[in-house]
């Protein structure tokens, strides 16, 4: 976190997020401040954050709606679900950015309805959203599994190395 950011309230992260009249890289390293404000995902600053961070989906850059869309993927945050559905489901969106709320909710899997919103993409029209649907489940499954490991090397695989 940078070292001006790191006493900012999430408010204040939050107004600097959102204003279109800063140079975009401060409103990126307020977004990746949110982000560390938001995990672990029982800090008290961990929905609010989360919910901050929510409101740069609306946006009117793609790219910056797409990066929001990752930082979720990687908070894994229940509190992100509502923001990424409306994404996913919204047919008007960039494909890209409907793509990665589709493997950030994948990293909600084992959330309640998580994979039923998945599944009713499966047939999206757009290619990317189909295929990342289709990786979103699988990670979704991985969740539900209570496995250590998202993916092994084959034994066969691992001789050779």
């Amino acid at each position: 976190m940078a070292e001006d950011d790191e006493k900012q309230t999430v408010e204040t992260l939050e107004k600097k997020l959102l204003d279109t009249s800063i140079p975009l890289f401060k409103r990126y390293r307020a977004m990746f401040a949110l982000r560390d404000l938001a995990s672990p995902p029982d800090l008290p600053t961990a929905v609010p954050a989360v919910l901050a961070l929510a409101k740069g989906l609306k946006d009117t850059s793609a790219l910056f709606r797409h990066e929001i869309a990752f930082v979720f993927g990687q908070l894994s945050h229940p509190a992100s679900i509502p923001a990424l559905t409306e994404a996913l489901s919204d047919l008007n969106e960039v494909s890209m950015v409907r793509h990665e709320a589709a493997e950030a909710l994948g990293s909600l899997g084992d959330e309640e309805g998580v994979e039923a919103t998945l599944l009713k993409f499966l047939h999206d029209k757009e290619k990317v959203v189909r295929e990342s649907v289709i990786v979103a489940l699988d990670m979704a499954e991985f969740e539900q599994s209570g496995q250590a490991e998202y993916a092994l090397i084959p034994e066969v695989a691992s001789k050779a190395l």
